[in-house]
């Protein structure tokens, strides 16, 4: 009984160090149009939930990852700044601020969870 306990134990240890988490999370690809949906997504979400009179952008993505959930769950971590048009406008196309001053940059992390096949998407979580 004991050799069968220690040989499913280290049975499990080697799956998991060859393969990783069933479930865990993985790095996603930036240009994947699904994370390109949850990105876009979260910065709508961000600048409703802002109150700064002009909208954000993402300027940079620095990483993503991805967990299959119930769906699929996106952590991305991207660079944002001010740009000049203000909310509620009629632009299409809002330029980054060049001054630093005014772009204000900080990093933000959002989590995403999106089930593609429902039309549902949320915004678990953002950490500015």
């Amino acid at each position: 009984m004991f050799w069968r306990v220690a040989f499913l134990v280290f049975g499990a240890v080697c799956a998991v160090g060859f393969a990783g988490f069933v479930g865990g999370f993985t790095d996603g690809d930036v240009n994947d149009e699904h994370v390109q949906n949850a990105l876009n997504y979260a910065i709508v979400e961000h600048n409703k939930a802002s109150n700064d009179l002009y909208l954000r952008q993402g300027i940079e993505v620095v990483k993503v990852q991805q967990q299959v959930v119930s769906g699929m769950k996106y952590i991305i971590t991207v660079k944002m700044a001010r740009t000049s048009c203000r909310k509620g406008g009629a632009q299409e196309q809002c330029e980054v601020f060049q001054d630093p001053e005014k772009a204000k940059p900080y990093m933000c992390t959002f989590s995403v969870w999106s089930r593609p096949w429902m039309h549902f998407m949320q915004l678990i979580d953002t950490k500015c």
